[in-house]
């Protein structure tokens, strides 16, 4: 037997807990919706503000981090915003620049930015990095006139330890390793040198010849500079065997060169120098900036 009254009552429930849970996804899809909404006003504001503050041809990219922009937006206040612009060109050598700036601590009250009347972002924290790429790094060599090398294509860019740019492991007493893997372990990441291997194909004296050489990159008045200190042939007529020494001193010579990035962005002073594969860079910090208006 059924219990008179009962027997539309599951139904009913489940048709009202359905309804409840469709009403729920519609309003976080709103939510959701606003929330990227309000997030790309803003950051075509600081995109604008950037161009202009970059002198760029186009908008470079600008992302919000961290979970919900309305939450933030409603403090007025923004916990990571990073800007991201390539192809940034300076003077004739470097031509194809990228600039990846961190800004911690945005702070743009939500009034001014939903009425348009938003001028200066002020930013508590800056990290501003501009980085070289390797077909830059090539034209800065080439500009080095040497008899010797006629062309230089296939140039690469890695990171080495401070050590092994200075001196080869295979050469190393086991005490000169031990001493060398200690110093590896204090090298810092933000330091004003570091060590890299630059290899390329080149045509030197005529033959084409694949060589590597390490040095340290050293920041020096906010500019980067590569002083090689030794080579390594890897293939040429002479097998993997040396140059004659005025040869091989010749080439290092051409390779040491002077990278000036130019000023880093919202006035950030150079305080260090990385290298990546691929890519040399100079990076800084600065403190309580303005992004546009009066204080730029």
């Amino acid at each position: 037997m059924t219990t008179p009254g009962k027997s539309g009552t599951a139904p009913r429930r489940r048709r009202r807990t359905r309804r409840i849970v469709i009403s729920l996804v519609v309003l976080i899809g709103l939510l959701v919706a606003a929330d990227f909404g309000a997030a790309a006003v803003f950051e075509y504001q600081v995109s604008k503000r950037a161009r202009e503050q970059f002198h760029l041809t186009d908008d470079p990219s600008v992302k919000v981090n961290g979970f919900s922009f309305l939450a933030q937006a409603i403090s007025g206040e923004y916990d990571h915003v990073s800007i991201d612009a390539k192809g940034v060109p300076v003077q004739d050598t470097l031509r194809d620049l990228e600039v990846h700036v961190d800004l911690m601590g945005v702070i743009a009250p939500l009034g001014d930015l939903v009425s348009g009347t938003l001028q200066g972002v002020r930013v508590r924290e800056v990290e501003g990095q501009v980085r070289v790429k390797a077909s830059d790094v090539t034209r800065a060599i080439l500009q080095n006139e040497n008899p010797l090398v006629s062309s230089i294509t296939n140039l690469t860019i890695d990171p080495v330890s401070e050590q092994d740019a200075r001196s080869d492991p295979d050469e190393r007493t086991d005490e000169e390793q031990a001493a060398a893997e200690r110093a590896e372990e204090l090298e810092d990441d933000d330091d004003t040198q570091a060590g890299a291997r630059i290899c390329a194909t080149g045509d030197i004296g005529g033959e084409e010849t694949d060589f590597c050489a390490f040095g340290l990159i050293t920041l020096v008045d906010a500019k980067a500079n590569f002083v090689p200190s030794r080579l390594e042939l890897r293939n040429s007529v002479l097998g993997s065997g040396q140059l004659p020494p005025q040869f091989e001193a010749g080439i290092l010579q051409m390779l040491k060169v002077t990278l000036d990035p130019g000023e880093l962005p919202f006035t950030v002073t150079p305080t260090a120098v990385n290298v990546e594969p691929g890519v040399l860079s100079v990076k800084g910090k600065a403190f309580d900036v303005v992004l546009g208006g009066s204080g730029a």
